[in-house]
């Protein structure tokens, strides 16, 4: 019986197929590869052991070379967004690797590459996500004394950025942190600051965490992303922090996607005292989105508040409990816009009717 190989660092003599396996895979080490043969997507190795465990999938193998076999799961190409979707939530990272040229046209073996990387903070598939809150990729970059931070939901468009300087850095990106609930983190590198931060999203939020991606924190490319996605918002950047973090975003999310940053509407920077400021303790305890026991919607501010009609006003009335508005020009606008759906109920009730059936 033909040895089973859980480990390519096993392998010593490799078939042309799992060659071109091996060539893909080290350029996504820290991604579970998805290869298609045929009706299948198959993981191989350390990727197939951890993905049967992880899916409750049968293990099997396949030839590899020199008289041995490779471990080997896989999933049916047509139910692969399910299982890809159940990896992603576990705090997964998956690269999707497809057949590129027509295998009637292929000389030898069928050329293949990545055309897709899903990622916790870049998932647009509706059926992955939660509809009421949003789903953030967060970069940050940070020095000894200051820091920026970006956001970006790339399902619905939404890019922040801040600047945070002073004593209390650490403490409040942490307040950021837990604003946003990012499923991703990007950081320019490991420092006294950001392996804080990193930590506490982790194990507050489960977060996935990409550091010492210094690649993506290159001043002069960073400078030409933002200019070339937000024109205006650029021209009122005044700091180098800030058009680092949001370059980071852009690039991240370019590559991920393998296509041109085309999900960005607006870049909204905002500075301190703009929104009050709520620590971690005090959101908690205030129960603003979730319990203090259950951790879930029921028996909080946002569960009285909630009567939206729609998956958008949902999230919206999210963020706006998560980061009030300190501006009494803004606040008494918005208190305006209510109090006139609150006085014309026939309004209010024919704007709810018609908002009802508008989807994202």
């Amino acid at each position: 019986m033909a040895e089973i190989i859980n480990l390519r660092s096993e392998l010593e003599t490799a078939t042309p197929m799992m060659q071109q396996y091996l060539e893909i895979k080290s350029q996504y080490e820290d991604y579970v590869l998805m290869y298609r043969l045929g009706d299948f997507y198959e993981c191989f190795f350390e990727d197939a052991v951890n993905t049967s465990r992880q899916l409750e999938l049968t293990l099997t193998s396949r030839d590899c070379g020199n008289g041995k076999r490779a471990a080997m799961c896989g999933v049916p190409f047509h139910k692969a967004d399910l299982y890809v979707g159940k990896l992603v939530d576990k705090g997964y990272k998956v690269a999707i690797c497809e057949q590129v040229e027509d295998p009637k046209a292929a000389t030898g073996l069928v050329k293949r590459d990545v055309v897709r990387v899903v990622t916790p903070g870049t998932i647009t598939d509706n059926s992955l996500l939660n509809e009421t809150v949003n789903n953030y990729l967060c970069a940050i970059y940070s020095s000894e004394k200051c820091a920026s931070i970006s956001f970006a939901d790339i399902s619905t468009g939404e890019v922040f950025a801040t600047f945070i300087g002073g004593d209390d850095v650490c403490s409040r990106i942490k307040n950021e942190i837990a604003a946003y609930q990012p499923s991703e983190i990007l950081v320019n590198e490991v420092n006294q600051i950001t392996s804080s931060v990193c930590a506490f999203a982790k194990e507050r939020y489960n977060t996935v965490i990409n550091t010492g991606e210094k690649r993506y924190f290159d001043y002069s490319k960073a400078k030409d992303r933002v200019r070339s996605v937000f024109p205006k918002e650029y021209e009122t950047m005044t700091q180098l922090e800030t058009t680092l973090a949001v370059g980071a975003l852009l690039q991240y999310v370019r590559e991920t996607q393998k296509t041109d940053v085309t999900f960005a509407k607006e870049l909204n920077i905002y500075s301190k005292g703009q929104y009050l400021e709520l620590d971690i303790n005090s959101r908690r305890n205030l129960e603003l989105t979730e319990s203090m026991r259950g951790k879930d919607k029921k028996g909080t501010l946002l569960w009285v508040l909630d009567k939206t009609k729609t998956a958008m006003g949902a999230r919206l009335l999210h963020s706006w409990i998560l980061k009030p508005l300190l501006n009494p020009v803004a606040i008494s606008k918005r208190q305006l816009a209510v109090s006139d759906l609150v006085k014309d109920r026939i309004a209010n009730e024919d704007l709810g009717e018609l908002l009802s059936i508008i989807l994202d």
